[in-house]
């Protein structure tokens, strides 16, 4: 099953961190409703809603779109949002 590769760091991602939002990165294969259990399983909280989008491949525009060739997304960028009681600790205590 895939899962999430990295939390995204914006500054979009931590002014919504005050909404009890995460936002982080996921592999392409897995619904929406397969991250919300897979989250509610590992770090055992609440999820109210999860959201997702593509953002744009990036890079350079003369590599690839010279030669014809398209970029692919390779991943998609996953928001959660948690209910009121349940944060996911960032920084966790030893």
């Amino acid at each position: 099953m895939g899962g999430v590769e990295n939390s995204v760091s914006t500054d979009k991602a931590i002014r919504s961190l005050e909404r009890k939002q995460y936002s982080s990165n996921a592999e392409l294969t897995p619904s929406k409703t397969e991250m919300k259990r897979w989250i509610e399983q590992l770090s055992r909280v609440g999820v109210v809603a999860t959201n997702s989008n593509r953002p744009p491949a990036g890079g350079r525009r003369s590599t690839g779109y010279a030669t014809g060739e398209r970029r692919r997304v390779r991943r998609k960028r996953m928001v959660t949002t948690l209910r009121v009681n349940n944060p996911i600790p960032l920084f966790p205590s030893k």
